[in-house]
C-alpha cells in the first residue's frame, strides 16, 4: 500500500496526459467536422463553470477576499491570458496542425515560462553553477527539440495497420493531414507564451 501511495503523483499525471491525448484528438476530429475553435472554447468554459461553481462557492465562500479594484484587474487579466486567449490559439492551431505537433510544442512551455520569469525576477539563472547550467540546456532541448519535431518533414514511418477501424476519424484524418502547416505551430506556441503569462501573473499577484 506504501509502495502504491509513493507511485500515485506519477500514475495520477500519467492519467492526465493520456486526457490530453484523447481531448486533442477528439477536437482536432470535431473541427474537422466543421465545429469551429470558438465554440469548443465556449463549451470548455460553460462546463467547467458549472462544473467547478458549486465547490467554489459551498466550500471556499468563507475564505474568499474581498473583491478589490486591484484583484477585479488582476482576475481580468488571468481570465483573458489564461482562460481566454490561451484555450482559443490552441485550438485554433490543433485545427491547422495535428495533435501530435500540439503535444509536443506544448511541452514548450515550461521553458517558456522560465524565458518570461527571469525577467521579473521570478527565476534566477545561476549560469555559473550547475543547476542555472541545467536549467539553460533543459530549456534549449526542450524548445529545440519540439521545434525539430514540428518543422522537420521527413520520410513517413510505416506503422502496421490498426485493428481498430473507424471509418469517420479515418475520412477525416485524410482530410486533415493536408492541412497541417507551420501556422499552427506558431499558434500554438503564442498558446504557451499566453499560458506561461498567465503563470507569471498568479506568481507576482498571489491574491488571484
Amino acid at each position: 500500500m506504501g509502495c502504491l501511495h509513493s507511485y500515485m503523483p506519477l500514475l495520477t499525471m500519467v492519467l492526465v496526459q493520456l486526457g490530453y491525448a484523447g481531448m486533442n484528438i477528439i477536437s482536432k476530429l470535431a473541427m474537422d467536422s466543421g465545429m469551429k475553435p470558438e465554440v469548443i472554447v465556449t463549451y470548455r468554459q460553460i462546463f467547467a463553470t458549472v462544473a467547478i461553481a458549486p465547490f467554489a462557492y459551498f466550500l471556499e465562500r468563507g475564505v474568499r477576499p474581498k473583491l478589490t479594484k486591484d484583484i477585479l484587474r488582476d482576475i481580468l487579466t488571468c481570465s483573458i491570458c489564461g482562460a481566454t486567449l490561451n484555450q482559443f490559439l490552441y485550438f485554433l492551431g490543433l485545427k491547422y496542425s495535428t495533435p501530435t505537433i500540439a503535444c509536443a510544442i506544448n511541452n514548450t512551455l515550461p521553458a517558456i515560462t522560465f524565458i518570461l520569469a527571469v525577467p521579473f525576477g521570478l527565476e534566477t539563472v545561476g549560469i555559473r553553477n550547475r543547476a542555472g547550467q541545467a536549467k539553460v540546456v533543459g530549456t534549449v532541448v526542450c524548445v529545440g527539440g519540439a521545434m525539430l519535431l514540428s518543422f522537420y518533414n521527413g520520410s513517413a514511418l510505416e506503422v502496421p495497420p490498426s485493428g481498430i477501424h473507424w471509418t469517420y476519424a479515418q475520412q477525416l484524418g485524410h482530410q486533415s493531414s493536408s492541412k497541417a502547416s507551420v501556422l499552427g505551430a506558431l499558434l500554438v506556441i503564442a498558446s504557451c507564451v499566453s499560458w506561461a503569462v498567465w503563470f507569471i501573473i498568479q506568481a507576482r499577484f498571489p491574491h488571484t
